[in-house]
């Protein structure tokens, strides 16, 4: 199934982390998804940073796309506020913001 992968920059760092990737199922539900993460329902990193984070970038992708993104551990590198040229991510396509 292909939905939305995300990449959340936080406004300030929380200890060692900057950045958050998550998936929703699809576009529409971006919005009702980032508003669980500002509640604090949802992961306990989003919970932790108390909605103080801002949308970086948005690909077209599954689940299996986010744990990859997960696991390469360079959101930095992939994030725009952090960097001026974000690196591209091979096989997902990008969604414009």
């Amino acid at each position: 199934m292909t939905g939305v992968v995300y990449l959340l920059h936080f406004n300030e760092p929380l200890h060692h982390a900057r950045h958050y990737i998550g998936y929703c199922q699809s576009y529409e539900g971006l919005e009702t998804r980032f508003a669980h993460h500002a509640n604090g329902n949802g992961s306990k990193l989003l919970r932790a940073v108390h909605g103080k984070w801002q949308l970086a970038r948005l690909w077209q992708g599954s689940r299996d796309d986010e744990r990859r993104l997960k696991k390469r551990k360079e959101a930095p590198a992939l994030c725009p506020l952090c960097t001026t040229v974000p690196r591209p991510v091979r096989g997902l396509t990008p969604i414009a913001l």
